[in-house]
């Protein structure tokens, strides 16, 4: 059984898998050694084969969805991405031109999973708008 630390290491070598175990211990606030640890019990669980995250072989069907961000007045990246980053099921952050300033998608088993990566989102006092488009089908990509 996977907790919160283990989802969010799966996370993070998801946006980079070549990223260094004193990086990812680091962002999980663990030791080198803890890190190590936890990266050897999810080779071993199947969950990550070498360099690509594989959890549990039915990836493909996740749900999915795309967050349209808008951050309060005042607000930068600089001060919301790194708390998105530590939100597990986030699996893309970009920054984008026009009226809104980020787009953001969302991975989970099911879409209480979304519900509640969303809900994190909206707690956050930098973020005043909010728009949930969720994945019906997916034809490429």
């Amino acid at each position: 059984m996977m907790d919160e630390k283990d989802k969010l290491l799966l996370s993070l070598l998801r946006r980079d898998a070549r990223r260094p175990v004193v990086a990812l211990a680091r962002d999980l606030n663990l030791s080198r050694t803890a890190t190590q640890d936890r990266l050897a019990r999810l080779q071993a669980s199947g969950a990550i084969a070498g360099f690509t995250v594989v959890e549990g072989g039915q990836s493909a069907a996740r749900e999915s969805a795309y967050l349209i961000v808008r951050f309060a007045a005042g607000k930068r990246c600089a001060q919301v991405v790194p708390k998105l980053k530590a939100i597990p099921a986030i699996t893309l952050i970009h920054s984008v031109t026009g009226p809104v300033d980020l787009i953001v998608r969302i991975e989970a088993e099911n879409v209480a999973g979304i519900e509640a990566a969303r809900a994190a989102l909206d707690a956050l006092p930098e973020i005043a708008e909010l728009s949930t488009y969720v994945v019906l089908e997916r034809h490429l990509g």
